[in-house]
């Protein structure tokens, strides 16, 4: 849709050149802008004179208009801001506030008054998408769904140490692009409140739909079955999910898990994969030494946690989850960039724009910080079932006790005392 840019404080020339040349990429039919309590409109390329009001503007919001096919076309009268507010986004029940040519337009009557409490309670009565900014007296007002919003906050005394906030500066943007400093992103899903005077922000989320039910990408083996059980322990309502992508250990892994789910009081599914995924592990072609397969493991299926996380998304969505699991562990990431804990975040920062909207599917990870024999000595106070799990690359009728995750688990069970309830 459209892009939003505004800043505040001490922002340089340059950085304000950046902002307004980047910010039209998102929006070419118009702009409109805030400039200190005054809204200035234009088509086609910002004139001279609004340019000098920019470079100069102290406190600024502004929009650059795409104009969507089913409204009518961009027209100079009918550009944001409107009240001082600009805004990214559909609003889809426009016409209940009243009959406008421009959805936007119905912003000041849903948001009035435009303090924080109430940004928070009346942001909630639209429908649709947004990413929106606006100035009271004292402050930024910003707020988002899904639709972006990037800023950068500045706290800077330099040599003005008379005038403690002279450094002071915000700017903000609907992509990072627009900004020519480091941004963050605007959390999505929240509103936030930004002093002008002393730059402390207030933010608060946005409620979405979320239940306690949560899907486990279940292997069969024995870290995700600890996850299945640690979840269950902390109130969670758990489902398991079966993933079939024809590793060489298939038959295995199902018969493996129909029993843990029976001895968990688990729902059971089973989702056969897209044939996509190959490596040593379908293939046959793992590493059977033990110390070589573990030092820095070196078998791999292709994309298998990214493609799984992804359908398990669709799955959690479609069957009304409020979270998704899998088991994903410390000691596994030195090898596998998928096992790597910062590949579960990234994974969570972007769950938000993968969803229906006001849905809120999570990522749980409890295990991304935990080696295999802390992982054990968990599973044994929960009384895991370990006898059930198949951890084994092969499809033999026992563990073979020399691929890289059998060797793992037997020193992890060897390390705190025990012996590994499948190899007795």
């Amino acid at each position: 849709m459209c892009s939003i840019v505004g800043w505040f404080g001490n922002i340089s020339t340059d950085e304000k050149l950046h902002i307004l040349s980047h910010g039209k990429e998102r929006g070419r039919d118009g702009h409109g802008f805030w400039i200190d309590g005054e809204e200035h409109r234009g088509m086609g390329d910002i004139s001279t004179d609004l340019y000098n009001k920019l470079l100069n503007g102290k406190r600024v919001v502004g929009n650059f208009r795409a104009t969507p096919t089913t409204e009518a076309e961009s027209e100079i009268d009918i550009l944001q801001p409107y009240g001082g507010i600009v805004h990214n986004g559909v609003i889809a029940n426009d016409k209940h506030f009243s009959d406008e040519v421009i959805d936007s337009i119905v912003l000041p009557q849903i948001l009035d008054p435009r303090d924080f409490d109430n940004l928070y309670t009346n942001i909630q009565k639209i429908k649709g998408s947004y990413a929106l900014a606006y100035f009271t007296d004292n402050h930024l007002m910003l707020s988002c769904n899904y639709k972006p919003i990037y800023f950068v906050k500045r706290n800077g005394l330099g040599e003005y140490t008379r005038y403690p906030f002279y450094n002071h500066g915000f700017m903000f943007a609907s992509t990072p692009n627009m900004l020519a400093d480091y941004s963050v992103p605007l959390k999505p899903y929240s509103i936030m409140e930004i002093d002008l005077s002393s730059m402390s922000i207030k933010t608060k989320d946005l409620p979405r739909i979320q239940n306690n039910k949560v899907l486990v990408s279940a292997s069969g083996g024995l870290d995700s079955t600890t996850v299945a059980y640690m979840l269950k322990d902390e109130g969670y309502d758990v489902s398991l999910v079966h993933l079939k992508y024809d590793c060489l250990a298939q038959e295995k892994e199902i018969d493996y898990i129909k029993k843990i789910a029976k001895h968990g009081n688990f729902d059971l599914h089973f989702i056969q994969m897209p044939n996509v995924m190959r490596g040593t592990i379908t293939e046959g072609t793992y590493h059977k030494s033990q110390v070589e397969g573990t030092e820095y493991a070196m078998d791999w299926v292709s994309g298998r946690n990214l493609l799984m996380l992804a359908i398990l998304t669709a799955y959690a969505e479609s069957n009304e989850f409020g979270y998704i699991a899998f088991g994903g562990n410390l000691e596994e990431s030195g090898a596998y960039p998928d096992n790597e804990q910062e590949f579960g975040r990234k994974f969570n920062e972007i769950l938000p724009f993968a969803t229906q909207n006001k849905i809120k599917i999570e990522l749980l990870q409890p295990i991304s910080t935990m080696m295999k024999h802390e992982i054990v000595k968990i599973g044994v106070k929960l009384k895991v079932p370990y006898e059930l799990t198949w951890s084994c690359y092969s499809n033999d009728k026992v563990h073979c006790n020399n691929c890289a995750p059998c060797f793992m688990r037997r020193v992890a069970f060897e390390r705190n005392g025990w012996t590994d309830p499948v190899f007795v």
